[in-house]
Formats: C-alpha cells, structure tokens, sequence
C-alpha cells in the first residue's frame, strides 16, 4: 500500500482501509468510546509510521488486546527498522544504542534487539550498538516473531489466563454510548 510510509503491508492487512471508513462513519456517541479511540490511535500511529507512537499505545493495551495485536508486530517492527535504515544509513555508517532500539520497538532486551538487526543485514559495533550502513539492510522471508513479553506475557502478572480474561471482563463492562 503505498502512502503509509511503511511500505508493504501484511496481506492479512487488507482490510484495514474498509474497517476504518465504516468506524469513521458510526455515530459519534460510539466513536467516543475508549476502546475504539485507542484502536483508531494504533492504526493512525501505523498507518502514519510513528513507531514511537505505535509501541507507546501497545503498551498500554490489555493482554487480550495485546494478544489480537501479536500477530502484526513483527511486521510493525520490521517497517519501524527500514525507516530508520533508510533515515540512518550513510557510506560511512550510523550507529544507535540497542537500548534506544529496544525501548522504540518494545523488544524484550538487547538480545531481541541484535537478532532483529542481525536478521535484517545490519551489522553491530560491539554489544551495544547498531550501525546503519548504506546498502546492508535486507528483508528476506517472514519477519522475526520475537517473544513479546513487554507487550504480551508481562501483562499475566502471575495470574492464570483465565484470571485474566475475568479480570478484564469485569473492568470492561458494556459501554453504552449516552
């Protein structure tokens, strides 16, 4: 799809531009529910490319909502590395800390954070950092899967899934718009 700033979208992507032009169109009581503000804000922070914004609102959903997500995240990370690759890369070569890289893409740790950019062409200074260089990043095959304990696992917090999904049953109600 071009214009979205991320190049290729996944093919299960598709019907991303249908869903959003009927949730465009309800009624405003229903736009206004939480739920649905916080999924238009993901698909604006995707559809514009703001992986910072994209991974801040991650956070922040539910396991259940993490869990309907999971499946786009590596696609999300993977368009996340080629804007960089593509704003970073000189002759010479760029580096990051793989901190900062963790942080931005909500990764699970500096481990994450190397097989990411090692999956993707981008050699390493050390340890510690990423350089981007002219002419190294590649996509080859399926983007990496990766654990997703930031945005998935860590939301169990202990507790069995179905205390979970109780739990937020429970917190969610039914909204019914005024």
């Amino acid at each position: 799809m071009e214009g979205t700033g991320l190049g290729e979208l996944p093919p299960n992507f598709s019907g991303s531009v249908e869903a959003l032009y009927e949730v465009l169109h309800l009624p405003a009581a229903l736009r206004a529910c939480p739920p649905l503000r916080t999924a238009l804000a993901i698909d604006a922070a995707f559809r514009e490319g703001n992986a910072a914004r994209l991974f801040r609102l991650l956070r922040t959903l539910s396991y259940l909502q993490s869990c309907a997500v999971q499946g786009h995240v590596g696609h999300a990370r993977r368009a996340a590395l080629a804007r960089l690759s593509r704003a970073l890369s000189t002759p010479k070569g760029q580096t990051l800390p793989l901190d900062f890289m963790v942080h931005l893409l909500a990764l699970d740790g500096p481990h994450e954070a190397r097989d990411l950019c090692q999956a993707h062409g981008l050699p390493l200074d050390g340890e510690e950092r990423v350089v981007f260089l002219r002419g190294c990043y590649t996509e080859k095959g399926l983007p990496p899967v990766g654990t997703c304990n930031v945005l998935v696992g860590s939301k169990l917090r202990g507790r069995t899934l179905e205390e979970v999904v109780m739990a937020e049953e429970e917190d969610e109600g039914v909204f019914r718009p005024s």
